[in-house]
């Protein structure tokens, strides 16, 4: 959303890169998000962990809170056992280690494997799940991170990143070529948001905040019937200056940017987000997308779909599609909202 490296070393590195600026985010949108809870008895509770090579808290008011999250977090769990390609075992990781062959995968699984395929059908190609290898030999979350691959070694992996290539037959997945392997880090965490919505729910949860590493989605709103509040990020700022603060109440808010996973090498930027048709980071001219939308799922994926996409497409995809608003921010600082992002 994305063996994604060894998984110990790998959460040591992301964990030390990412902890800090993400614990600030957490901080930042749960002292939002308490505010003004003095006009309700009912007491929050919240819970932090690292799952999904990202730090993730989840707070709720109602009810039996503290037990329900900590049955929320076996579900975090249980969700990385499925989709995470870094771990041995998970379904992605199967698939992506067997040579070709069928691998029998869980319905949710396979479910989320075509909705990553109709992403790749709408975008043409640009959001494409079997980009791994590429994404790999960048080595962006390393430490450090890069350095720039070789033009050579990135023309060899080229044939093998095709959405075509992934055979989804029920509950069984092939990938057509060997040598391509599979990442659904660009929706999966969206996805995993939408599915602890619908868990909190069935726990009799209406009030709750999902922060899954900056992919924000409220339960409801707060018991005093006020928004979750949380911030958009300004890329790059050494004062965590904030480019806005979004009211939620039952909606999701994601994004994307060029500031998240990325070095620079020789004075020039790269970041994480790779067109598939160059293997390089995609130059569209934006900074980051940020998507205000229902389903987290789509947000998740529309925020990477929108920044590949480059401004005037990303809109025009936007203005497409219903109850979707979108804030783009071009590299030079412009900001762009679709006419029902609101403004703080």
């Amino acid at each position: 959303m994305k063996g994604f490296l060894s998984m110990i070393i790998f959460k040591k590195i992301i964990f030390k890169k990412l902890f800090a600026p993400i614990t600030l985010l957490l901080c930042f949108t749960l002292s939002l998000s308490l505010t003004g809870c003095s006009a309700s008895s009912v007491q929050p509770f919240s819970k932090t962990g690292f799952y999904f090579d990202t730090v993730i808290s989840l707070t709720c008011y109602g009810n039996d809170a503290e037990a329900v999250l900590d049955e929320a977090f076996e579900l975090c769990g249980h969700y990385e056992n499925l989709l995470s390609y870094t771990k041995e075992g998970s379904d992605i990781w199967n698939i992506n280690h067997a040579n070709g062959q069928p691998v029998t995968v869980d319905s949710e699984t396979a479910s989320l494997l075509q909705t990553a395929l109709y992403w790749s059908e709408k975008t043409d190609g640009l959001i494409d799940p079997t980009i791994t290898p590429i994404s790999q030999l960048w080595n962006f979350s390393g430490d450090p991170a890069g350095p720039v691959p070789k033009q050579s070694q990135i023309n060899a992996l080229l044939p093998h990143v095709d959405y075509h290539n992934i055979r989804i037959d029920g509950n069984t997945v092939t990938l057509a070529d060997p040598d391509a392997q599979l990442d659904l880090g660009f929706l999966a965490k969206g996805a995993i948001a939408d599915r602890l919505k619908a868990f909190f729910l069935q726990k009799n949860i209406t009030s709750a905040l999902i922060n899954l590493g900056g992919n924000v989605l409220a339960v409801g709103q707060k018991p005093d019937g006020t928004a979750f509040r949380t911030g958009i990020k300004k890329p790059f700022s050494e004062t965590n200056e904030l480019v806005d603060i979004v009211a939620l109440k039952d909606q999701s808010l994601v994004s994307s940017g060029n500031y998240e996973r990325c070095f620079r090498e020789n004075g020039v930027l790269y970041h994480h987000i790779l067109d598939p048709h160059t293997g390089y980071p995609a130059d569209t001219g934006l900074s980051s997308v940020t998507i205000l939308s229902d389903s987290s799922t789509d947000g998740d994926a529309l925020s990477t779909s929108c920044f590949l996409l480059g401004y005037e497409k990303g809109r025009e995809l936007i203005d497409s599609l219903p109850d979707i608003e979108a804030l783009f921010l071009l590299s030079d600082g412009t900001i762009y909202r679709t006419e029902g992002f609101p403004q703080s």
